[in-house]
């Protein structure tokens, strides 16, 4: 079983989708939820959540039930359409079982019920991080030789040698990654990879983040699309 403190470790750099329609328990939970993770996204309503769900596919998702537009079950319908695996936590001010049935084939991971407390979301999320940690959410294989270790911002090759990245070849990588499926825009790269410095993002500056990961491995998975941006190249 994996201890407290690494559970805590590899929540740091897992990204939360929170969705809540009440304004002030919105900013109360997300300020909780910042001293757990380090990327909190979120929502207003089911409709604005997927958008966003659609977009940068968060790795948890935290719903309220009742909202307006697209309630929180709704929403998580349309989550599963698309994505069987992430999992998804819900409040409910309801424990009636009759009004949660609906739910009852979503693949809820966890339902906490209002008013929030603050060691029940830790404990919730601890249990999810277990989990993907479980379902290899948290490393991803480049090639059967390479993987990429998100948590720690290595690369590991051939089961046995690592390779530490900085900074901003992790951001980079987090970023391609996350979107694996399509090209990642110099605009993206720029407001993503460089999001932590005080500095603009320039052509020389990018291409050598992207010559510096390409030495540090022997495996070429960055493909650049002239005029557009890059995409990573995975073997699943």
């Amino acid at each position: 079983m994996t201890s407290i403190k690494e559970l805590a470790k590899l929540l740091k750099e897992v990204s939360i989708l929170y969705v809540e329609d009440e304004d002030e328990i919105r900013e109360e939970v997300a300020q909780v939820l910042s001293l757990l993770s380090n990327r909190v996204i979120t929502a207003s309503d089911g409709e604005e959540a997927f958008k966003i769900f659609s977009e940068l596919k968060p790795q948890i998702i935290i719903t309220d039930i009742e909202m307006p537009r697209t309630n929180g079950i709704e929403f998580a319908r349309l989550v599963r359409e698309k994505d069987l695996q992430v999992p998804i936590i819900m409040f409910t001010a309801y424990t009636n079982k009759e009004y949660l049935l609906p739910a009852a084939n979503l693949n809820i991971q966890a339902y906490l019920v209002k008013p929030l407390e603050s060691k029940s979301l830790r404990e919730a999320l601890y249990n999810v991080v277990e989990l993907l940690q479980l379902t290899a959410n948290l490393t991803y294989h480049i090639s059967s030789e390479l993987i990429y270790d998100k948590v720690n911002g290595i690369f590991v090759y051939q089961e046995k040698d690592t390779i530490k990245l900085n900074k901003k070849e992790k951001n980079l990588m987090d970023l391609l990654i996350g979107n694996k499926d399509r090209v990642i825009t110099y605009d993206e790269i720029e407001n993503y990879v460089w999001k932590d410095f005080d500095e603009v993002m320039t052509s020389m500056a990018l291409r050598t983040i992207i010559k510096n990961l390409r030495r540090k491995t022997p495996i070429d998975f960055l493909e650049n699309i002239s005029g557009q941006g890059y995409r990573l190249n995975v073997c699943e």
